[in-house]
């Protein structure tokens, strides 16, 4: 499991290692749109946003 921090050290969200959100849904939602820098915990990399949001998006077009 991993855990998302933003740039002050706050958790904001855990996924498992293939990006699949256990919890924190809505911070991660709510500090993306802030436009807040998130990093992985462990590594302190950056957190790429694509990764979570493009599984939803191409679920919507399917249904769309």
């Amino acid at each position: 499991m991993k855990v998302i921090i933003d740039e002050d050290g706050e958790i904001i969200a855990k996924a498992t290692d293939d990006y699949t959100l256990i919890g924190g849904h809505h911070r991660l939602s709510l500090a993306a749109s802030l436009g807040k820098s998130l990093f992985w915990r462990d590594t302190g990399e950056p957190v790429k946003l694509d990764d979570f949001f493009k599984h939803y998006g191409r679920s919507l077009r399917h249904i769309a």
